[in-house]
């Protein structure tokens, strides 16, 4: 698994690591938590859905103001 961002919310992932190879991933934004060791990975703490929504709103308004331009590169 390999998460950079909150499922929940789109910001970025806090990454603490402790001994014995086991990950605390974090998002400041909405709480969410979760704990990864090597392959399995579980959520410790929901995430708070309110500040979820709010974040996710926030972002579409910032998209709809100033959107990514067309990929010039493409044929």
């Amino acid at each position: 698994m390999n998460l950079e961002r909150c499922p929940y919310d789109g910001s970025a992932v806090e990454v603490d690591s402790y001994s014995g190879g086991s990950f605390m991933l974090t998002c400041r934004t909405c709480g969410a938590a979760w704990e990864v060791h090597n392959v399995l990975s579980r959520r410790v703490t929901e995430p708070d859905w309110d500040a979820a929504r709010r974040h996710r709103a926030r972002a579409a308004v910032d998209a709809e103001r100033d959107p990514v331009p067309p990929d010039l590169s493409m044929p």
